[in-house]
């Protein structure tokens, strides 16, 4: 038997050289235990077998592979999404554009959603597990989408998945258009952490020479593609929601902030003609 103290203490020594947060040593002792942080407080040792699981994870961890690769899967609104080196792990901010979806197409019978750019298939998956919307995938990545739909089946739910570069191969129009797409601008990406420039796919990292390369084709089609009155809401980085904005003629535009206080997303509605 090992004191889960000392342990923990290892562990944390060991990824010490990582981009890991102080809380990652407790996370993958709940992974091995299969506890929430909450009742990890409660345990005082683990045995032999545990320490040793807890060994494995903390050693690929210190190659600089974020956690959530290491161990399969991220938290992403209350729900376990399945990650590996094809997609992005899902960000909390990301949360947001769930929670400004749900709340727009709240009382619309059956609304139908599109995700845009959809990655790991966080957003479609959430929005299709709670709501009743028609929902609806698309990215331009085969390999990202084979994760997409492993994740619904994870989670239980219906959604449509289209292999498409934004609206190539999509058809009709939709109720709320949510996106979640590359907006790095190119030359910053070699400056990321080097869990994200490493070990994250650089087609979902790459906005172009300043970022905005796909905000400029979505905001481009999006009207057509929407109903009236219809909702576009997208993630973007800091600094990027002015020019953003400024794409959307024809649309009611707000910001919404995350818990840093960055703009980190565009909100707009078609405006009725």
């Amino acid at each position: 038997m090992t004191a889960l103290r000392s342990a923990l203490a290892i562990i944390a020594d060991k990824i010490k050289d990582t981009a890991a947060d102080g809380s990652e040593p407790d996370w993958i002792a709940c992974h091995v235990l299969g506890c929430g942080r909450a009742a990890l407080r409660l345990r005082r040792e683990i045995t032999d077998e545990e320490f040793s699981l807890m060994l494995g994870i903390a050693e690929k961890r210190a190659t600089g592979m974020p956690l959530s690769q290491v161990l399969g899967y991220a938290e992403f609104c209350g729900i376990k999404i399945y990650v590996n080196g094809d997609v992005l792990t899902p960000r909390p901010e990301t949360e947001l554009l769930v929670e400004q979806t749900a709340e727009y197409i709240k009382g619309k019978k059956r609304a139908r959603v599109l995700d845009l750019c959809t990655g790991s298939g966080c957003i479609a998956v959430a929005l299709a597990k709670f709501t009743d919307a028609e929902v609806c995938a698309s990215d331009v990545s085969e390999k990202a989408l084979a994760v997409a739909r492993k994740n619904a089946e994870l989670n239980g739910v219906q959604v449509e998945f289209v292999l498409s570069d934004l609206f190539g191969n999509l058809k009709g129009v939709f109720d709320a258009i949510v996106s979640n797409p590359p907006y790095i601008p190119a030359a910053d990406i070699e400056g990321l952490d080097a869990e994200v420039r490493d070990f994250e796919p650089r087609l979902a990292l790459d906005g172009g020479e300043d970022g905005l390369d796909v905000y400029r084709k979505i905001t481009k089609e999006a009207a057509e593609r929407l109903k009236e009155n219809g909702l576009l809401v997208m993630e973007c980085g800091e600094g990027q929601a002015t020019e953003i904005t400024a794409m959307l003629g024809g649309f009611d535009c707000t910001t919404v902030r995350d818990l840093r206080g960055v703009e980190r997303i565009v909100r707009a509605v078609k405006k009725s003609v």
